[in-house]
């Protein structure tokens, strides 16, 4: 028997795509874990490659020293093991004084900066100024934090 609810619901079959449409985001997931992993590789607060020194001292009677900021600035790190870094460079103490010389004599500043760690010992301090002097730098500039 013929029917036109039958005629209409062939009708509608053949239009019906005998496919499932399926839209696949795992592609479009990894792409942005991928770059959520990069921008946040930017922001990772150690920095494997600089000396690392916690706490500077404070001081509130500190004048401004912009020569620090230069990429020629002898700058030396004493951490609070003890350990001595010119630059990013890690050295012994007994190497320091000529290092510190033939960097001047290469053309940066005859002005030494210090970044030593609040709570790294006074002793380690004395020893790297100590060494300095007996290589012939007088002028020594002590970087800290305001307060």
């Amino acid at each position: 028997m013929w029917s036109p609810s039958q005629v209409a619901e062939k009708r509608e079959g053949k239009r019906k795509s005998g496919t499932f449409l399926f839209l696949n985001l795992w592609p479009f997931a990894a792409i942005l874990m991928f770059l959520l992993l990069i921008f946040l590789s930017n922001y990772v607060p150690i920095d494997f490659h600089r000396p690392a020194v916690a706490d500077l001292p404070k001081s509130s009677s500190a004048d401004q020293q912009p020569g620090a900021r230069r990429e020629d600035a002898i700058r030396i790190t004493v951490t609070r093991d003890g350990a001595v870094y010119l630059g990013q460079t890690g050295m012994q103490l007994q190497e320091l004084g000529p290092a510190v010389q033939s960097a001047i004599r290469e053309g940066a500043d005859n002005k030494v900066y210090i970044s030593a760690d609040a709570h790294a010992k006074n002793i380690d301090v004395e020893r790297v100024v100590d060494e300095l002097g007996r290589a012939g730098i007088t002028q020594i500039s002590f970087l800290t934090a305001q307060q």
